[in-house]
């Protein structure tokens, strides 16, 4: 009975994470639009402080609550806050050097960094389950974004790699996190620290606006409630019952939202390679599912 329960929440917990990736996924569509208004640190730093403020309006007596019983809870969401910030700054600097689909295979490249990183803390070697599922998600993430292959290596591609260490870093320290922590508010807090560093950096570096149109607002609130609301701070609350390795793995569906997405709605081309891509990246996904959780 108990093993049937815990087998129904690991999937349960699978199908949530999926679902938030899928919302990730779809704040590229929307941020490559502001971008061109909006400061990079700007829209980042307004996107994710006025989620915390949504969230923290409707549930600050339970974050409060946590915080009074477990100090240490503030810690752990100002580290995966950190993690995070690391990994969207060199994201969006790194961008501003190379091109959109170089970064996303690099910054992606963290799923094949998450088993490595968690070999080495636990001593323990990824199953080849694992291993299989990476390297075919990762030859699907090549697929979609390396049609024109990476010229050369530079500094935006430098920082790609930065992103991609920070980003395995986030989801293992989520990983590490939830089993100790509410993961619910470890999910609100750490949306807030990131909104304050990006803002800070904002003011420093840019000159920070709010938009300006109907239309822009409208984006904005997408990438606010869908995309960070429910995509940053219910990740943690998914990751409680599913391990690193498989959370690394269905990020593999980031990109293939984002090319989707930008298929769909900014009419960018969709290739034969890269369709191949994705059904690679869904296979990888399947394979590393098949089985119950390790």
């Amino acid at each position: 009975m108990n093993q049937t329960k815990d087998t129904t929440g690991v999937r349960s917990a699978k199908l949530l994470m999926i679902s938030l990736v899928v919302a990730r996924g779809m704040s590229f569509m929307f941020s490559k639009t502001l971008l061109f208004n909006m400061g990079p640190f700007s829209l980042l730093g307004i996107r994710f402080l006025l989620a915390f403020l949504l969230l923290f309006a409707f549930f600050y007596k339970r974050v409060l609550a946590e915080l009074q019983k477990d100090p240490k809870i503030l810690f752990a969401g100002l580290a995966l806050g950190a993690a995070y910030f690391i990994c969207m700054s060199c994201e969006l600097v790194g961008l501003q050097y190379t091109s959109s689909s170089t970064c996303a295979f690099l910054e992606n490249s963290a799923i094949a960094m998450v088993p490595i990183l968690e070999a080495l803390l636990t001593h323990k070697a990824p199953s080849i389950r694992i291993i299989l599922s990476c390297f075919m998600t990762c030859i699907g993430i090549a697929m979609i974004t390396l049609n024109g292959g990476i010229r050369s290596f530079g500094l935006g591609e430098f920082l790609c790699c930065i992103a991609a260490f920070a980003f395995a870093c986030a989801i293992i320290l989520n990983d590490r996190c939830t089993k100790k922590h509410d993961a619910f508010s470890i999910g609100i807090l750490h949306v807030g620290f990131i909104g304050l560093a990006a803002l800070l950096v904002a003011f420093a570096f840019e000159t920070p606006h709010l938009p300006e149109t109907g239309t822009q607002w409208m984006m904005l609130l997408m990438l606010t409630l869908i995309c960070t609301c429910l995509g940053f701070t219910l990740q943690p609350v998914a990751q409680r019952k599913i391990s690193a390795q498989t959370t690394g793995i269905l990020f593999g569906l980031n990109p293939l939202t984002a090319a989707v997405c930008g298929w769909i709605f900014l009419r960018e081309a969709m290739t034969p390679l890269g369709i191949a891509g994705g059904i690679l990246i869904v296979i990888g996904i399947i394979a590393t599912n098949a089985f119950p959780e390790p």
